[in-house]
């Protein structure tokens, strides 16, 4: 199991929980996998890719949900670095098989 790219992310600052949606390299461009993962775990594991007080963090495939961020201003330091979550969730599920999240048609 691979990561193969990040669809979306969110990081819920009350209840400190990392939510993504990825895709494994043996996931089709038809189905997501969705997973929340504490954000006690990431930093645990020795990442730090979560800057403190970022809230708004969402990455968008397409122009109709870019309309969601009108009026929004988010600072490119705030995003995540994609490469460094991808990294973190292939070491996490690694370790926790268990974890990982089943596939869902999108």
């Amino acid at each position: 199991m691979e990561i193969k790219e990040i669809v979306s992310y969110y990081v819920n600052n009350t209840n400190d929980i990392l939510e993504v949606s990825f895709r494994t390299i043996d996931d089709d461009d038809t189905e997501l996998r969705n997973g929340e993962i504490p954000v006690v775990e990431i930093t645990a594991f020795g990442y730090d890719f979560i800057k403190e007080g970022s809230n708004i963090l969402e990455s968008f495939e397409d122009d109709e949900d870019e309309d969601f961020l009108d009026g929004i201003t988010i600072d490119s330091d705030d995003l995540l670095d994609e490469f460094e979550m991808i990294q973190f969730l292939n070491e996490y599920y690694s370790v926790y098989p268990n974890q990982l999240p089943k596939k869902e048609l999108f």
